[in-house]
């Protein structure tokens, strides 16, 4: 059987919304919500498949959430744990008569499994997880659910890996952030159109400039207008093709002249392309 009006008009549902969320429970809260009250299932579960073999439960529609984790799923054992390990979507229609149910989740949480309809939950071809739904009020499930579920099951997976990206990501910039704030050193970053992209804590108290990390780039001769001395640094920094090292020079600044020592890097890409100009400084006066 193939995919009818109404599971097209499921998975284009779900997948309106599902790419742009970047939490993972909220994720899968979203999709086991929609596609149970669509196909008019009774409870339904979304499970991360952990290196160790452990399958652990990340949201559920119809059950406590809490319950079924008191419940062990493994690779292997149970409907969910055959998916997990066979990497197949599955349909059984009595779970009684069925050699792989096992039963642990409906006598933690009361539920009276009648039905089942499961798929893999796939990232490059591999199962990370796996979602699951049961009891259709109106019926058993049939093959064109179980073809969505399937595709909803590759689609997750996408969802999944785009979330831990956009983590990793976030979490890179916060620890690049966090890094170039606390330099006892002064940085600034400028663009090859000589735009300011970064300006730490300690720049701004040693020249007296002021920019913020959340605005768009600005003119660095606009941005280090209180101190022209530093714009020639930046200048002879963004005009040379190599490094700039241990450099001196008196700057002016608003709060008086300063022996100030400083290098000069150029930020190039793999290929060679000049991508910008870093600046570091310290205030050498003392010294």
């Amino acid at each position: 059987m193939k995919l009818g009006l109404f599971h097209f008009q499921l998975l284009y549902n779900v997948l309106e919304n599902i790419h742009f969320i970047y939490d993972e429970e909220e994720l899968a809260d979203t999709v086991l919500t929609k596609i149970s009250e669509t196909l008019n299932a009774e409870a339904g579960t979304i499970f991360r498949i952990d290196i160790d073999g452990t399958i652990t439960p990340l949201a559920s529609y119809g059950a406590p959430l809490e319950k079924l984790k008191r419940t062990e799923f493994r690779v292997g054992k149970g409907v969910v744990g055959w998916v997990a390990q066979y990497v197949q979507p599955v349909k059984v229609d009595d779970p009684k008569k069925d050699a792989r149910f096992m039963g642990q989740a409906d006598r933690t949480t009361g539920f009276q499994t009648r039905s089942i309809v499961a798929a893999p939950i796939l990232a490059k071809g591999k199962a990370i997880g796996v979602i699951e739904f049961l009891n259709r009020r109106d019926g058993s499930f049939n093959v064109p659910d179980l073809e969505l579920i399937s595709m909803i099951g590759r689609e997750v997976g996408i969802a999944f890996e785009n979330v831990s990206l956009v983590r990793k990501l976030t979490n890179s910039q916060a620890f690049l952030e966090s890094m170039v704030n606390s330099l006892s050193a002064g940085l600034v970053v400028c663009d090859p159109d000589d735009r300011v992209i970064e300006l730490n804590p300690r720049a701004m108290d040693i020249i007296g400039a002021s920019w913020a990390p959340t605005e768009p780039p600005r003119p660095a001769a606009e941005v280090l207008a209180k101190c022209p001395d530093m714009l020639s640094v930046l200048g002879k920094a963004s005009a040379s093709d190599k490094p700039l090292t241990r450099q001196e020079l008196p700057v002016k600044t608003v709060n008086g002249t300063l022996k100030v020592g400083w290098s000069g890097v150029p930020i190039k890409a793999k290929n060679g392309r000049r991508l910008g100009t870093a600046v570091l400084f310290q205030d050498i006066t003392k010294l």
